[in-house]
């Protein structure tokens, strides 16, 4: 049974937050972030809302706002945050970066730095430290040294990460625009011998996508008397996720053959259901296709006009 923990701001800490047409949500999340750090940073990624209203209530509740002048994608954003953060908090050791859809425990930011300090006097070479579970589903675990448990591939959302990884590491890799961002980066602090640590007793409240019921000549989907029900994400992150795929086994494929080789086939696997499955089959297999070939001519950053196009369909 895990001790309680007293909830308190920690001037180790500075948070940051991707937003992108944020709703009141966002107003909660920074006031939760807020007594348990030392400062939160929100960075508008090019709204194509009037965001004014929710931006100037995390202002005024002492929240730091950086505006972007264009939809840049999350890394470019999170890179910015992260940057005007150390900068305005020279002393803090580590930045904890969230999305504006994600929620955490009173006492995250505690048991996350405790799990570091635990994790580091173990002689682990802590790079990334990430929720134990996200959404109530546990996160993946690589193995457990010294009595830390290590994690594989995290999602961005709810990493703390030291001022010394940062600088060692270098920021997100902003040409992937979204997807992949957090693969990424953990696949480059492994290559130079760090590791991931899961925190115990944290939980990460975040939205994986949201859920559709496949239909079969206009009839639900059922198994064992149930209704099946599938998780798919927008149509535009369909050509990001072929793409980055592309992308990403270029980069990691020659040293990380098996894990190129499993990601490559999963990803394949979640494309075919979707396809099957999905009312927007031909829209999202045109995406599919476009993200495919644009990753095999190298292109990063946001998706072209074309693109965006047939995701608009």
């Amino acid at each position: 049974m895990p001790r309680a923990v007293s909830p308190s701001p920690s001037t180790r800490v500075v948070a940051v937050i991707s937003a992108f047409n944020p709703g009141p949500a966002l107003l909660d999340a920074c006031t939760s972030l807020l007594s348990q750090t030392s400062s939160v940073t929100v960075v508008d990624d090019g709204s194509t809302s009037d965001v004014t209203e929710i931006l100037d209530a995390c202002a005024a509740a002492g929240c730091q706002i950086v505006l972007l002048g264009q939809n840049s994608g999350i890394a470019s954003a999170l890179n910015a945050g992260v940057e005007t953060a150390f900068a305005s908090a020279p002393g803090a050791e580590f930045v904890l970066t969230l999305d504006q859809d994600s929620t955490l425990q009173s006492d995250y930011v505690e048991r996350a730095l405790a799990a570091y300090d635990a994790a580091s006097a173990a002689g682990v070479r802590v790079g990334l430290v990430a929720p134990h579970s996200v959404e109530g589903l546990p996160s993946r675990v690589a193995e457990v040294r010294n009595g830390v448990v290590l994690g594989l591939e995290p999602i961005q959302s709810g990493l703390v990460i030291s001022r010394s990884v940062w600088e060692n590491a270098g920021p997100f890799r902003a040409g992937l625009f979204i997807d992949s961002v957090d693969t990424e980066y953990f696949m480059r602090l492994s290559d130079l011998g760090f590791e991931t640590v899961l925190a115990a007793g944290t939980h990460l409240g975040h939205r994986l996508g949201g859920r559709f019921h496949p239909t079969i000549f206009g009839r639900r989907l059922r198994f064992g008397g149930t209704d099946v029900s599938l998780v798919r994400s927008s149509p535009f992150r369909y050509y990001y996720i072929a793409r980055n795929r592309v992308l990403m086994n270029r980069a990691f494929g020659a040293r990380h053959r098996a894990w190129s080789v499993r990601e490559t086939l999963l990803d394949a696997r979640h494309f075919a259901i979707v396809l099957t499955l999905s009312p927007n089959r031909l829209t999202l297999a045109r995406l599919i296709a476009a993200g495919w070939l644009d990753g095999i001519r190298g292109r990063q950053g946001r998706m072209p006009s074309s693109a965006e196009r047939i995701a608009r369909r």
